[in-house]
Parts: structure tokens; C-alpha cells; sequence
């Protein structure tokens, strides 16, 4: 047993001593290597990025909500795409509400008619109007029709009655018109005839039309109205709102997401021309909002603008927290002298973290990965990462001992990179492992964002350990050759620098303040208190966190489109989310039995469903009352079926439901209907104060199409709803977040192990890690937060973010081997801590005028990532010295002395020659 231990210690220690020599060596020898020739390296990183360019031919940006939001696999993307190929042609809302005292006045209604009027004559700037975009129905002549019904008995159709030549012309010569929900075609948009209208005429029309004469059309005008009133007869008296609707032409075939979608990705589909034409009504109903304190509007792409305007509009807020950072890099490496002002170090270390966006990403579109709108964040964390990157290496150049700052440059070169380059290397390869795990997500945008994020961080580390380092090797010439560091061709022969300048204020700090209170008893006793303490807090308030989104969020306050939404929730409660059930290319003669099952199950859901339109029991009374055939009670032969349905379609009373059939090919009137390709039945889903509630309906309904057990045709069934596909992401984000965190904290700390070769200091950065997330978890649930699409993001951003800080404070540990534990985590503190804390600065600088965006994305960010940076900072660089002034592990086995670079010039001498 004791022969076992040793030989498992004794392997372990071989191991942790090859990798520590190993990598110290390799960086030892790179940092020489750059020293003695900085040009050559400076040129050949620029040529990578010059060649990382052709990639770009490949960029694509995606705008598709459909391939953003939504998890690849799902029914509902199956669905979707089948709908858009079967139904091709669809229609998008546009909309206005008029809110007052009482609507069925004839000032309302004049005034809705001027409206109206006003926006079916408006022109946009291509002089495109109304009817040339609209969503186009049969127009009828009432007054013929009227005369046709009244000239037939009472349960037959006029088209049964009428001959068939002569009701098909009448048909036929029809002209088409513009599909409205409006009030006003109670009146026939007779802006005359609306001007003389009476109280009492308005309120008697309302009440007494015949929906029997609405031809081709799924309307009723009481859904129009909201704050209803009605008398003891039920009649309708007053209404708190009024809506009216004009509806737009929707080709999925040929609509262009690249054209018609946003940045965000929160486009609706629609043809340019139709949103061309949105565009004019916003504008004016942006004049009359004005004008009338209770008008609300919206149009089909509003959602998509005002998220995308929210997300881009504060670029400029963004770009200042940029420029912020590059002043606070400036003050940070920089000392308050002509010769160590570096300015144009910190210039070309920025440049460092450009150069690692621009790489990373072309790597990416040459593999044809898309571009998403979270990218957006993506060069604020490579900021904030390559700034942390860059401090450790001027703290580890300002750390080296009298005796190494008398080497020659290119060796002391070495030297830093011998511990920094470790250290840099340890926290992004560990970045690069998270972002690897988020990329195996199920959402797409995620996933895109996550192998952009893992190549950028990668390409930012390589630049940072050779381009920034080449230029570093530059500026110091520089500085030894006594030149300006703002104007370098200004030398200063006899300069020297005030003692201010050269005074180590932050380590001095450090050493007081660990020194003399965090690291004394009391102290510690304290320290780790406080972090109980926050841990309990954050564990209850963990428990608590929802998993729940509303994409009003998205929605700044004061936005028409939320001024809108206010004004319908407190007028039109009762209006559900629409859906419908969808059935594909079946025998409907002989299905019709389980398609009645199956309206039937989603009427018997009355605490979920409502306004069920079906075309199922009128179709059976029509054919009961006119061909004396129960289609309940016997099946009809294909061609009989096919007849039927046809007069069905055609008669006054049930022509509306053509909208609810897609044929093979032109309805036409006088014979059997074409093939059926597909079939759907309208209905809504009631609404839910919390959007959780949401899923468990849906499921319901969407059970009933699976289980309509269709045997014939395609068999295709499916309930469908556009937003469904908000409420599945809803369904999957907790699961999936759970996953990914997991799966990133094991990977992450594999690496650490790997890399540090050191199991207690893995073990005590992966319980920093831990207790940071689960106090990022619950601040965020105090905050207000909650799991969501932003959320999950910024959480995988996190596990990156919160393990750099314990895991340079564990490297530097290690390195030390004078002194007791305490001294040595002192030194540790002393030396490292500054750069730590300065990069979590320098992270939160970059982060912090997303604080001032109204952006929910980016305020979501920002709480995410104050959280990560406070904690992380706390268990970095308070909690964990405590622990290894306790408890730490021994320092690595004294590594090799450095070899002098003259000698690693005669070793190497040919690879050298070739490198140079």
C-alpha cells in the first residue's frame, strides 16, 4: 500500500514537473525568439490577419428569426417550413386603436373614417399605395346579394337555387378589394353617408347587421370593440376602444430575409414594398398619436424595429465605454514620466484585441458560420480579456528581481513570458474550453456566438503573447534609448524619472491592507463569514429563480408598440393568442369524422381555447340542408365530396372559409375543387398573466393534432401557432442552461488541472468558480432578473469570465517557494493582485455604459457581468489568499535556472535562422 502511494505521488510529481518545465520553456524560449526579432514577428501577425480577410467572402449575417431563436430540431421549425412552402400566401396586421369615454359616437366614427381614408390614399416615397401591397378578397355587390338571398327559401343557398351559368358569372365578375377589419364597412366606407350617422344609428347597425352577407370574409365587428357595454337585452349600448385593421399581402416564396429582416433578427416576413408601405403608416399614425392623446397603432414590423432600434440605437454610448477603456489602459500601464508614458503601447495592445475580433471571425465565416445580433457583445469580452492579458504581463515585467532586470533584453523578455505566459495561457484556454461547451446549445444564435467567442479569445491570446509582446520589446528600446513616450523621435539623453513616478503604490496598498487585516486572523475569520453568509443569501434566492421571459421586454417604455400593447391588455383582455390546426394533402371525404374529434376536443377546452371558426359542421349543415346527406353519418364518395365542397365554398353564407384551403391549383366556380394540399382551423389561445402558464397549453393543443390519427393522404396534422416558438425556447432555456454550465465548469476545470497541474489548487478555483455562479445566480434573481434567452448567454459568458481571476492568483502561488504559506500568499497578493483587480476593472469599464442603454439585452449584460466581476473578484483575490494562507498546497519543484540566451541561440541556432 505504501509502495502504491509513492509510486502514485512519485508519477503525479513527474507529471507536474514535466508540464511545469515544459511550458515555462516553451515560453522562456518564445519570448526570446520574439525579442530578437519583434519586426519580423509584427509582420507576420499582420499577415495573418491580411489572409484571415479572405474569409469574409463567406461573411453572412443572419436575420432569420426562425434560424436564430429557435432550436433546429423542433416540430415547430418542421412546421413552419412546411406551412410557408404549403400556404405561400399569408397576411401581417396593421392596426389602429382609438381609446375614449365611448367609441359609438359619430365624432369616433367620423374620425376613424377620415383615418381610414387617409391611409388607403397614402403613397410612400415610390409612390407605392395601399392596394398595391394589401391582402386581396372578393368585392361584393350587397344590394344583388341581398336580392339573391331573399329570393330563396329559407334553408336552401342561392347557389343551389340559381342556375349555375348565371350564379358562376355573377362570381366571376367579381372585382376584388382590400381585406379591412373595420367598423365602417357597416356603412360601406361611405364617408357621406358616415357623417350623418346618429348615436342611435350607430348602436342599431352595430346590433342588427346580417353576418350572413359578409362574402368571403372572416369577420364579425363585435371582436372590434373594446370595454363593451351592453343593457339588460344584451344589446351592445357603448365600448371603451374601437380597433380597425388593414391587412398586407404576405408571399412566403418570395420574400428575401436578407432584405426584409433586421439586425436583430426580430423581422417579420414581409416583400419590401409592404414594408415600404408600413413605413408611411407609422409615420402617420406617428402625426395622429400626436394629435389624439388615446390613439394607439402598430404595424406588422414594429416589434422588429423598435428591438432592433433598442439594441442598435446606443452604438454611440457603447463606442464611449470603448474610448474610456483605452484612456484606462493608458493610466494603468503607463508611469507618469516622458520616458514610461506608454502610450502607444497601450494604442497597439487594443490594436492586439482588434486584430483577435477581426481573425476570429473570419475563421468563422470561412467555415460558414453565421454572424448573429449578440455578437454584438462579443468585443466588449475580448476586451475586457485581452486588457487582464495584457496587465499580467506588465505586472510580471515590473515583478522581475534586481538581478534579471540586468539581463539583456531579450532574456528578460523571456522571463516574463516564462510566468506570464503560463498564467494567460492557463484563463483563456479555459475561456476557449467554456465557450466550446456553450457551442454544443440547441440554439442556434447561442451556438454561433459561442465558436465566434471561443475563436476570438483564442486568436486575441496568440496576438497578446506575440504582437503586443513585439511591440512591448519596441517601446522598451525605446524607453532604454531615453525617447519620449508620446513622441518618440524627442529623446531625453539625461533624463531621469521623479520618484513619484517609480514609487509601487497598488503593491504597496496590497501588502498594507492583506498584510495588516485581511490576512491576520480576525481577518480571515471574517473573510470567510462573508462568504457564507453571501453564499446562504444566494442559495435561497438561487431557489427562487424563474425561468420566464416576455418578449415586452424587448419593448423600451414609451415605444408606440408598448403604449399599444398597454392600451390592448386593458381594452381587449379577452383576446387570445391565435393559432390554428393545420391538416396536409388527406382524403377529406373520408377523414372528416376525425377531423370533427378533433375541433370537438379543442371546444371541450374552454380554459384554454375560444373563437373556434370551423368549416367542419357548417360544411355538414350546408350539405344536410341542400343535398338531405348526413356527412356524420356516411362518407361521401371522392367526386360527390368534391362537388360539394365547391357550392360550399362558393355560397354566400360559407365563401369565408376558402381562406382556410390551399388547393393544387384556382378555386373555379361551376366545378369539384382541385386537390386539397392543405386545410386549417382557426382558433385562440387564451393568455396567461405569467408566459409560463403558456407551455402547458400549447402542449394541449398541439396533443390533439398528434393524436388526430390520420390514415389517409399525407397523414399531416399539426397545431401551429408563430408563437409557439417563443414559448418552446422558453421550455428548453432552463434544461439547457443547467446543461451547459455544468458541462462548462467539469471541462473548465479538467483544463485548469491539466494546465496547473496541481490538484488542491484546481479543486479551491473550482469551488471560487462555484460559489461565484451560485452568487451571480441569486443576486441576478434579487435583481430582477430571470432564465431566459439573455440570461443563459450571459451566464455562459460568466464561467469564462469568473475563472480568470482565482486561477492567476493559484498559478502565482505556486511560483513562490520562499516563505511560510502566509508570506506566500502576501507576495502573491502583492505582486499578481493589482493585475487581477485591474483587469476585472478594466472588464466592468468595458461593460458599463451598457448600464445606460435601454437595450433589455444589454442591461441584462451588464447586471450579469457586474455580478461576475464583484464576486469573482471577492473569491479570487480575498477569499482564495485566505484559504492558501491556511491551507496551500507546496510550490512546484524549482524549475530549471534560465538559460542564458546566447546558449539558446547555439542550441537552436538552424530553427532560429529559419524562424528568422
Amino acid at each position: 500500500m505504501g509502495f502504491c502511494n509513492f509510486f502514485k505521488v512519485n508519477v503525479f510529481e513527474k507529471f507536474t514537473y514535466s508540464v511545469v518545465t515544459g511550458t515555462e520553456t516553451f515560453f522562456y524560449k518564445l519570448g526570446i525568439s520574439i525579442a530578437l526579432h519583434p519586426i519580423r514577428t509584427i509582420a507576420l501577425c499582420w499577415i495573418v490577419v491580411l489572409l484571415s480577410g479572405f474569409g469574409f467572402f463567406r461573411f453572412r449575417q443572419e436575420k432569420n428569426p426562425l434560424k436564430l431563436w429557435v432550436p433546429p430540431d423542433t416540430t415547430f421549425i418542421r412546421d413552419s417550413e412546411w406551412l410557408m412552402n404549403t400556404f405561400q400566401r399569408g397576411f401581417s396586421d396593421e392596426a389602429i386603436t382609438i381609446v375614449a369615454e365611448d367609441v359609438l359616437t359619430p365624432e369616433v366614427i367620423v374620425k376613424l373614417g377620415k383615418i381610414h381614408t387617409q391611409m388607403m390614399g397614402a403613397k410612400t416615397i415610390n409612390n407605392i399605395t395601399m392596394k398595391d401591397v394589401c391582402f386581396r378578397i372578393p368585392k361584393v355587390n350587397k344590394k344583388l346579394l341581398k336580392l339573391m338571398i331573399s329570393e330563396t327559401e329559407d334553408d336552401l343557398d342561392p347557389s343551389m337555387t340559381m342556375p349555375a351559368a348565371l350564379y358562376c358569372s355573377f362570381i366571376e365578375t367579381m372585382k376584388t378589394e382590400c381585406y379591412t377589419k373595420s367598423i365602417l364597412e357597416l356603412w360601406d366606407f361611405n364617408m357621406t353617408q358616415i357623417a350623418l350617422l346618429t348615436k342611435d344609428d350607430i348602436v342599431y347597425s352595430v346590433n342588427t347587421y346580417n353576418k350572413d352577407l359578409i362574402f368571403g370574409k372572416l369577420k364579425s365587428y363585435d371582436h372590434l370593440l373594446g370595454g363593451i357595454v351592453r343593457n339588460e337585452t344584451g344589446h351592445i349600448i357603448s365600448a371603451k376602444a374601437i380597433d380597425n385593421y388593414w391587412l398586407l399581402l404576405v408571399n412566403f416564396s418570395s420574400v428575401d430575409m436578407n432584405k426584409a429582416g433586421n439586425m436583430a433578427g426580430t423581422g417579420e416576413w414581409a416583400s419590401e414594398e409592404a414594408l415600404d408601405w408600413e413605413l408611411t403608416f407609422l409615420n402617420i399614425s406617428e402625426t395622429l398619436a400626436k394629435d389624439e392623446k388615446e390613439l394607439y397603432y402598430f404595424s406588422g414590423r414594429s416589434f422588429g424595429d423598435i428591438s432592433n432600434n433598442s439594441m442598435f440605437q446606443d452604438i454611440d454610448k457603447l463606442s464611449i465605454g470603448i474610448v474610456i477603456m483605452v484612456i484606462y489602459v493608458q493610466f494603468v500601464i503607463s508611469k507618469f514620466n516622458w520616458l514610461e508614458a506608454r502610450i502607444v503601447l497601450g494604442s497597439v495592445g487594443m490594436l492586439a484585441i482588434v486584430m483577435g475580433f477581426i481573425v476570429g471571425a473570419g475563421l468563422c465565416s470561412l467555415l460558414g458560420i453565421f454572424y448573429g445580433p449578440v455578437h454584438l457583445s462579443l468585443p466588449f469580452l475580448l476586451m475586457g480579456l485581452g486588457v487582464d492579458d495584457m496587465l499580467v504581463i506588465m505586472t510580471c515585467w515590473d515583478e522581475l528581481s534586481v538581478t534579471d532586470q540586468k539581463r539583456p533584453l531579450p532574456e528578460r523578455i523571456g522571463l516574463v513570458l516564462k510566468h506570464a505566459g503560463v498564467s494567460i495561457t492557463i484563463t483563456s484556454f479555459t475561456d476557449v474550453i467554456a465557450f466550446i461547451i456553450g457551442a454544443s446549445t440547441i440554439l442556434p444564435c447561442l451556438e454561433s456566438f459561442c465558436i465566434y467567442a471561443a475563436c476570438g479569445v483564442f486568436m486575441t491570446f496568440v496576438f497578446v503573447i506575440t504582437f503586443f509582446m513585439a511591440c512591448f520589446v519596441l517601446d522598451q528600446k525605446r524607453l532604454e534609448s531615453n525617447r519620449n513616450g508620446i513622441i518618440p523621435c524627442i529623446e531625453h539623453p539625461t533624463y531621469k524619472p521623479n520618484k513619484c513616478s517609480q514609487s509601487r503604490l497598488t503593491s504597496r496598498i496590497f501588502e498594507y491592507v492583506y498584510g495588516n487585516i485581511i490576512l491576520t486572523t480576525p481577518g480571515k475569520v471574517i473573510v470567510i463569514l462573508t462568504t457564507i453568509v453571501f453564499a446562504g443569501v444566494s442559495i435561497e434566492s438561487a431557489l427562487k429563480l424563474e425561468q420566464r421571459f416576455d418578449p415586452k421586454w424587448f419593448l423600451p417604455e414609451g415605444t408606440h408598440l408598448a403604449e399599444y400593447i398597454k392600451a390592448r391588455d386593458t381594452h381587449f383582455p379577452h383576446v387570445g393568442w391565435d393559432a390554428a390546426f393545420y391538416m396536409g394533402a388527406l382524403n377529406y371525404s373520408h377523414e372528416l369524422k376525425k377531423i370533427k374529434a378533433a375541433v370537438d376536443q379543442l371546444e371541450n377546452m374552454t380554459d384554454i381555447t375560444s373563437n373556434i371558426m370551423s368549416w367542419v359542421d357548417p360544411f355538414r349543415t350546408f350539405v344536410l340542408n341542400n343535398f338531405k346527406h348526413d356527412v356524420y353519418e356516411e362518407d361521401l364518395d371522392e367526386d360527390r365530396f368534391d362537388i360539394m365542397m365547391s357550392k360550399f365554398l362558393h355560397s354566400p353564407r360559407y365563401a369565408k372559409y376558402q381562406g382556410n384551403f390551399v388547393f393544387e391549383r384556382d378555386l373555379e366556380c361551376g366545378a369539384g375543387i382541385p386537390k386539397i394540399t392543405m386545410s386549417s382551423i382557426d382558433f385562440n389561445i387564451k393568455k396567461f398573466p405569467d408566459p409560463r402558464q403558456q407551455i402547458v397549453p400549447m402542449h394541449r393543443v398541439q396533443n390533439v393534432a398528434e393524436n388526430a390519427n390520420f390514415t389517409t393522404g399525407d397523414k399531416f396534422a399539426t397545431v401551429w401557432s408563430k408563437f409557439f416558438a417563443m414559448w418552446i425556447t422558453d421550455e428548453l432555456i432552463d434544461v439547457e442552461v443547467m446543461r451547459n454550465l455544468e458541462l462548462a465548469l467539469i471541462c473548465v476545470m479538467a483544463c485548469t488541472i491539466l494546465l496547473i497541474a496541481n490538484w488542491q489548487i484546481c479543486f479551491w478555483i473550482f469551488i471560487c468558480v462555484l460559489v461565484t455562479m451560485l452568487n451571480v445566480c441569486g443576486f441576478m434573481q434579487r435583481w430582477g432578473l430571470t432564465i431566459d434567452l439573455v440570461s443563459c448567454i450571459g451566464l455562459e459568458l460568466a464561467i469564462g469570465l469568473c475563472v480568470d481571476y482565482a486561477t492567476h492568483i493559484g498559478h502565482t502561488f505556486l511560483t513562490i517557494h520562499e516563505g511560510s504559506k502566509r508570506d506566500r500568499a502576501l507576495r502573491t497578493v502583492s505582486s499578481i493582485g493589482s493585475a487581477v483587480l485591474f483587469g476585472g476593472l478594466s472588464t466592468f469599464i468595458g461593460m458599463f455604459m451598457m448600464s445606460q442603454s435601454t437595450a433589455y439585452t444589454f442591461q441584462s449584460f451588464f447586471k450579469i457581468f457586474s455580478l461576475v466581476i464583484i464576486f469573482g473578484l471577492f473569491h479570487g483575490i480575498v477569499l482564495f489568499p485566505v484559504i492558501l494562507s491556511w491551507i496551500g498546497p507546496k510550490p512546484y519543484q524549482a524549475t530549471p535556472k534560465p538559460i542564458p540566451q546566447h546558449d539558446i541561440e547555439m542550441e537552436n541556432g538552424a530553427q532560429l535562422t529559419c524562424l528568422d
